[in-house]
């Protein structure tokens, strides 16, 4: 049996799409290893959205490389998401009677479409064999066959993108894909032109297949995508227009609100989460799903970016602080310990100390629980590449992360003080050492010593007794 190895760089999708990639190989007779250097197949999962996770990339290949060259070896390398433009092979792999196809961005028309190298990380990574956009998974037995030159699985097994099944390595979580890319262009944003437009899966799709996560003992559901709470907006354009799709219409029912309630009715889910949302497309009836339904957690992850309303347009955002400070109020104005986690780029194009200082004051106001913190780096293909300078120096890119990265520890230990001798539902969900680690339903990781007649994914009740940094320490009622 041949072996693979996976790296999965970036956000919970990806993680996703993996999950897909690890199935579809083990049914084709690979077998899965954690050390690359044992692997005859190396996928990388990539992310575009940081410069520092392609950095990464590049250099891993670089390590691939030598590895193949001092132990004579031939390790076959496939880059998938975000970095890939277009699917293709290593122009070795050609015969003479196959044909390059150099074309635009594109799906892939046939399989013949596969012999081109039009991608344009091929001239960069000599040693990259091929590339594979993940929604055209389809074919990655057909070129496997190719490269190996022996039958691989089945070329027409795999048919579907969003029908594919993921493999699961935790029997009691899984991570549910509701749809697929974004449509919003954000102008720092290069997800819409490595995944394109949004495309949501049919409502009875999803709910049937997390019925059967259900029957094999799934506890903890996730539905993932880059804008979940836009769930059905394609295909109800009728019913979902400017007005209607505003946080506080009281009379209307999203798609996304249907697809909770139908989730909620299921037997055996405990609880039910969801990432991430966009402020825009946020409407009160998913607010209100945290509240209605017993099985949605109290926690929410949606992108502020900036707390200047400036620096919001630049950026293509179509909320403003005071949209974001409303929902996030009335949250905690129904549940004081309600978890609000998001995301603020700092150093972009144009962002003054007081802009800056605006997005200071924004997380110290709303006592956001979590804050994911990136330097802006310039991807190529986005707008901003084309009309925005990269004026920030990085030193200063470098000061106002530290500087939000501390009043994001003041906000975690004010936060963490308000669950202190509370009783909580865990959700064991993983171990290390001589602990057992989990969550509580407001998304706090909490953690205990390990006892014998507890067991990983048993749903126990404790008592939340001191802060250790970032997590909390508890004991079992």
């Amino acid at each position: 049996m041949k072996s693979y190895y996976i790296k999965t760089f970036g956000c919970e999708m990806n993680k996703a799409d993996s999950e897909k990639v690890n199935m579809i190989l083990l049914q084709s007779w690979f077998k899965k290893t954690s050390d690359y250097k044992t692997a005859d197949l190396i996928i990388l999962n990539t992310c575009s959205v940081r410069k520092k996770w392609e950095d990464k990339v590049y250099s891993m290949l670089k390590e691939i490389k030598v590895l193949n060259i001092e132990n004579s070896k031939n390790i076959i390398v496939w880059i998938t998401g975000c970095m890939v433009r277009k699917t293709g092979m290593n122009q070795k792999y050609y015969t003479s009677s196959q044909r390059e196809v150099a074309k635009d961005i594109t799906y892939l028309s046939d399989n013949s479409w596969i012999f081109n190298h039009d991608d344009k990380l091929f001239p960069k990574l000599e040693n990259l064999d091929f590339t594979l956009r993940i929604e055209e998974v389809k074919y990655l037995n057909l070129i496997l066959t190719h490269i190996y030159w022996e039958k691989i699985g089945s070329d027409d097994k795999f048919d579907d993108y969003l029908k594919q099944a993921q493999l699961r390595e935790n029997k009691f979580s899984a991570s549910v894909i509701v749809q697929t890319w974004c449509d919003n262009f954000c102008t720092f944003c290069i997800v819409p032109y490595t995944r394109w437009r949004e495309i949501s899966r049919e409502h009875d799709e999803i709910i049937s297949e997390i019925s059967h996560l259900a029957q094999t003992w799934t506890k903890e559901i996730s539905l993932v995508w880059q804008n979940v709470n836009s769930y059905g907006k394609q295909k109800n354009t009728k019913l979902w227009n400017d007005e209607k799709s505003k946080w506080n219409d009281w009379f209307w029912i999203s798609p996304f609100r249907e697809l909770l309630n139908d989730i909620n009715k299921i037997e055996w889910i405990d609880r039910i989460r969801f990432t991430s949302s966009n402020p825009h497309d946020m409407t009160q009836d998913i607010l209100d799903a945290h509240f209605d339904l017993d099985k949605t957690c109290n926690y929410l992850h949606f992108a502020l970016q900036s707390g200047n309303d400036e620096m919001l347009k630049r950026m293509n955002r179509r909320h403003t602080y005071t949209d974001f400070k409303k929902m996030v109020e009335y949250l905690r104005n129904k549940d004081p310990l309600f978890s609000i986690s998001t995301d603020i780029i700092v150093g972009y194009s144009g962002e003054t100390d007081e802009m800056f200082q605006d997005t200071v004051n924004a997380i110290k106001e709303l006592e956001i629980d979590f804050v994911y913190i990136a330097r802006y780096s310039v991807r190529q293909w986005t707008i901003a590449s084309k009309i925005y300078p990269d004026d920030i120096p990085d030193s200063v890119k470098a000061k106002r992360w530290h500087l939000l990265n501390r009043v994001l520890e003041e906000n975690v230990q004010k936060r963490s003080k308000k669950m202190l001798d509370r009783v909580e539902d865990i959700l064991i969900s993983w171990e290390k050492d001589e602990y057992f680690f989990g969550r509580t339903r407001n998304f706090k990781e909490v953690f205990f010593p390990k006892q014998e007649w507890v067991q990983i994914w048993d749903i126990v009740q404790v008592k939340i007794l001191k802060i250790d940094d970032w997590v909390l320490k508890w004991e079992i009622v």
